[in-house]
């Protein structure tokens, strides 16, 4: 699975494309199959292990539809990574808001536990409940999840604090909040662009010394 560094699950969900804007190639991308979608979304907390054992289960005799879920995670990653970049891509904010609706639709509300973590009762302020999305969702669940955290990061002040990697074969998203952020990982394209930029001076400079013995 690709390292969480967006800061948020719906920018997790984008990088699991690597390479926005380059040429495709199978090796950009972290989703190749429904079950390789569903680990994902476990290990991004939209789902719980429980419900990733029976989708893995339920998926085996239902390939067309598990890949039809898949055709449809792959097309909300494409139009959420436009729309985070570009508000003005109606188009792709449309996409997202159809997901997001049916997200919402198959949401239910499930009460909380009622007491806190000490088992003393619940706390004065602690909500009593949380919209969950429910096992008969299907096939359709870590889909409807995605959609769900999509929708409520679009819905947060934190769009505008968005910014994309500009790393080769790149592109990832990540919160940006104090604006200092360059790249998604200093031990990955930032060092890749600092070793890049030292050779590159490296053969500039050899390149002044060498004109400079040609005229001397």
């Amino acid at each position: 699975m690709p390292r969480g560094v967006g800061g948020h699950p719906a920018l997790d969900f984008c990088n699991t494309w690597a390479g926005w804007g380059e040429p495709a190639h199978p090796r950009q991308e972290w989703l190749p199959d429904y079950d390789h979608f569903t680990v994902w979304a476990m290990h991004a907390g939209l789902t719980t292990d429980e419900a990733c054992e029976r989708l893995r289960r339920r998926a085996g005799p239902s390939r067309s539809a598990a890949a039809e879920v898949l055709d449809q995670a792959r097309e909300l990653r494409t139009a959420l990574y436009a729309v985070l970049l570009d508000r003005a891509d109606r188009a792709a904010f449309a996409t997202v808001a159809a997901h997001a609706e049916r997200a919402a639709a198959a949401a239910v509300l499930a009460p909380l536990a009622p007491t806190d973590s000490t088992g003393s009762g619940r706390l004065p302020d602690a909500p009593m409940a949380r919209w969950e999305l429910p096992d008969r969702s299907g096939l359709a669940l870590p889909l409807l999840a995605v959609a769900h955290t999509a929708a409520a990061l679009l819905t947060t002040p934190d769009r505008p604090r968005i910014n994309a990697c500009p790393g080769h074969n790149c592109g990832w998203l990540f919160l940006n909040p104090r604006g200092r952020r360059r790249w998604c990982a200093m031990s990955s394209c930032g060092n890749r662009a600092k070793v890049h930029a030292h050779a590159q001076r490296r053969r500039e400079g050899g390149n002044s010394r060498n004109e400079g013995s040609h005229w001397s």
